[in-house]
C-alpha cells in the first residue's frame, strides 16, 4: 500500500508542499515569501471586516498566508483589476492572524476570496486563477465600469437594458438564468434544470435573477418568457425546465450542447456535495476492502456525504488520479479540496477539530 500523503497543487505554478499538520487552521496552497503589498487594505478583526462589507457595494475580501508568495501575487493582481475596473473595493484579511473572522466565513485554503454585494456574500474563488476571477467580478458586477470587458460589450452608460440581457444572454455559449446558483440554487426548478445540465456534462455559465431585478422582469419581456429558469443556446431561447427535459430526449440537440472538458467535469463531480467520496462500488455495495473500510469510518461518524463509483466511468478514474495528483482509491474531498485515501482518513478522524470540519447527518 502506498504511503498516504497530500499533494496540494498550486494553481499558479506546478508546485507542492507537505501537508500541514491536521491542527493548523487552515491550509495553504503555496509558500515562502514574507512580502506583502502595502498598498491592499488590511482589516485586523471583526468589526472592520464587518463594517467594510456592508459600506462597499461591491467588495473583494482576500484571505491571505503573509509567508505564501501565491497570496502576495494574488493581491498585487486585485490592485491592477481594481485599478483597471474602477468597480469594486477589496480588503486583506490575513487568515491565520485573525482566525476568528477564517472560522466564521469557513476558510480552509490561502488564497480564498469572497465576494459581497451589500454585506451578503454571493461567491468564493479558492487559490490562484486570475481568469476564473475575472469572470466572477464580471458575473457579479455586471455593471457600466464592468460592461466593456464582456465578449459583447454592453458600449456607453446609456445603453439600454435590451442591450444589457443582450450581452447578458450570450455572455457563454450555454446561458441559464436562475434562481440562486448552480451550487446553491433558491427553487425546486432551479435545482432540477442545473441537475439535468450536469447530467450529460453540460458547460454551461449561470445568471442569478434575484440579484438583479431589472433583469428579472427585464428578461421576461425581452424573451417573452414569464417563468424561470430560462436556458438559452448561442443567444436563442430554448426555453425552461419542462422544454429542456424534452429536447434532452433528442440526441441532436444534446450534440448541439458546450460539453466539459475533463478536467471541468471532474471539478464539478468533486465539489457536487461538501463531503465527497470517490470509491470502488457504492456505499451498500463496495467492491473493494479500501472502500469498505472508508465507509465504516464515515458512517460510524455520521458524516452526510456523496460518492461516486469510479467502476463505473473510466475517464473518471484515470482523469482524477492526474487531476488530484493520487493514484489510488478511495479518494476523500471536504469542500473541493483533496483529503486523502484511507489511511489519511483514519489518522484525520482521530483529531476532534477535523471530525467537527465534516457534514453530519441531521
Amino acid at each position: 500500500m502506498q504511503t498516504d500523503r497530500v499533494a496540494v497543487v498550486a494553481d499558479f505554478e506546478l508546485r507542492t508542499e507537505e501537508r500541514l499538520s491536521c491542527d493548523a487552521p487552515f491550509k495553504c496552497c503555496l509558500g515562502l515569501s514574507g512580502k506583502r503589498s502595502n498598498m491592499a487594505r488590511l482589516l485586523k478583526n471583526e468589526d472592520e471586516f464587518s463594517q467594510f462589507i456592508k459600506m462597499t457595494e461591491y467588495a473583494l475580501v482576500h484571505f491571505s498566508a503573509k509567508w505564501s508568495e501565491m497570496c502576495e501575487q494574488l493581491s498585487n493582481l486585485l490592485l491592477e483589476f481594481k485599478d483597471e475596473m474602477k468597480c469594486f473595493d477589496f480588503a486583506v484579511v490575513e487568515a491565520e492572524e485573525v482566525a476568528e473572522i477564517s472560522a466564521a466565513n469557513k476558510i480552509t485554503v490561502a488564497p480564498t476570496i469572497l465576494f459581497f454585494k451589500k454585506g451578503k456574500e454571493v461567491d468564493r474563488l479558492q487559490g490562484f486563477d486570475p481568469g476564473e476571477l475575472r469572470i466572477k467580478i464580471i458575473k457579479h458586477n455586471f455593471v457600466k465600469g464592468v460592461a466593456s470587458m464582456v465578449k459583447k460589450p454592453i458600449g456607453d452608460e446609456k445603453n439600454n437594458v435590451n442591450d444589457r440581457l443582450k450581452s447578458l444572454i450570450t455572455q457563454s455559449p450555454l446561458m441559464l438564468f436562475m434562481k440562486g446558483t448552480p451550487d446553491n440554487p433558491k427553487c425546486g426548478f432551479s435545482s432540477q434544470i442545473v441537475n439535468l445540465l450536469r447530467g450529460v456534462h453540460a458547460d454551461f455559465s449561470s445568471f442569478d435573477v434575484l440579484e438583479d431585478d431589472e433583469v428579472r422582469q427585464g428578461l421576461k419581456d425581452y424573451s417573452h418568457w414569464p417563468t424561470f429558469p430560462q436556458v438559452y443556446l448561442n443567444g436563442e431561447l430554448i426555453g425552461g425546465l419542462d422544454i429542456l427535459k424534452e429536447e434532452l430526449n433528442n440526441p441532436n440537440f444534446c450534440n448541439k450542447l458546450p460539453k466539459l472538458k475533463n478536467n471541468g467535469r471532474l471539478k464539478t463531480l468533486i465539489n457536487q456535495a461538501p463531503l465527497m467520496l470517490f470509491m470502488k462500488g457504492s456505499p451498500e455495495a463496495p467492491k473493494c476492502k479500501f472502500s469498505k473500510k472508508i465507509i465504516e469510518l464515515l458512517t460510524g461518524i455520521s458524516a452526510n456525504y456523496s460518492f461516486f463509483d469510479i467502476l463505473e466511468d473510466n475517464e473518471i478514474r484515470e482523469g482524477l488520479k492526474e487531476y488530484s495528483k493520487w493514484p489510488t482509491y478511495p479518494q476523500l474531498y471536504l469542500n473541493g479540496e483533496l483529503i486523502g485515501g484511507l489511511d489519511v482518513v483514519t489518522e484525520e478522524l482521530k483529531n476532534p477539530s477535523f471530525v467537527e470540519k465534516l457534514p453530519k447527518q441531521s
